[in-house]
């Protein structure tokens, strides 16, 4: 029996694993201060040539403009080809000299939230390193509903197709989530005015009200975050390479 329960955690596991990770850490910033030298520590460190011959990935640092309850203030997301890649660079840059200055500037400068690790699923729309501005709706589905979910997505992502502005995506949340969150939609734009225009007619969009009308019965959403990338450092690969999943070598 242990065998067989080991065998269906690998096969149910490995579906989520083998998509690209983006791992979420949140930090609470309490001053303009302390966040200008995280901004700096930050440019510093992905300049550094550790960084240039280590990272394979994208990083993010991303400020939250509505939170709901939570006492994060930013977040740094970090995109990578596996969860193995991202272990490997966790590891390697806590033990370098570039990243032990840049950790040490971290703790004394933010209080650490949360950590999540992410499994990203498909993308919709149009992706473009040109969307900053983020919607990150959470919900929960039971796993034998995830396919479901994913069709219905797949067909609203043709009716909008031409109107919509930006991109969207659902990832799974893997690791470090509450019970209550099983999956991430986040939905991208490049401007304030862009997300403004496209969601004030939701409402009345039928495309849209079909897909919550499916969905709705076997989703049950949970609330939605609304940040903007403020620093993006993408040497080694860019969003656009991470939601195709066109990593370079």
């Amino acid at each position: 029996m242990k065998n067989i329960l080991i065998t269906l955690l690998v096969i149910s596991s490995g579906i989520v694993l083998a998509n690209p990770m983006w791992t979420q850490y949140e930090i609470k910033v309490d001053n303009p201060e302390s966040g200008a030298n995280i901004i700096a520590a930050t440019d510093e460190f992905m300049a550094s040539n550790f960084a240039k011959e280590n990272f394979k990935g994208s990083l993010h640092l991303n400020s939250y403009i509505a939170n709901g309850e939570s006492d994060a203030t930013h977040f740094f997301a970090v995109l990578q080809p596996s969860l193995d890649a991202h272990m490997q660079w966790i590891n390697t840059s806590s033990q370098s000299e570039a990243g032990q200055k840049f950790f040490s500037v971290l703790r004394a400068n933010s209080t650490p939230v949360s950590e999540q690790f992410n499994s990203f699923i498909q993308t919709y729309g149009t992706p473009s390193n040109e969307d900053v501005v983020w919607i990150i709706h959470e919900f929960f589905t039971q796993p034998s509903n995830v396919e479901e979910v994913l069709k219905h997505t797949s067909v609203l992502d043709k009716e909008i197709k031409g109107n919509f502005p930006g991109q969207f995506g659902i990832s799974a949340v893997s690791f470090g989530g509450g019970a209550e969150v099983s999956h991430l939609l986040t939905v991208g734009y490049s401007s304030i005015s862009e997300l403004e225009s496209w969601e004030d007619q939701v409402a009345t969009n039928k495309a849209l009200q079909k897909y919550f009308n499916k969905t709705d019965k076997i989703i049950d959403w949970k609330g939605s975050k609304l940040l903007f990338n403020a620093r993006i450092y993408d040497s080694a690969s860019d969003l656009e390479q991470f939601v195709t999943k066109d990593f370079e070598d």
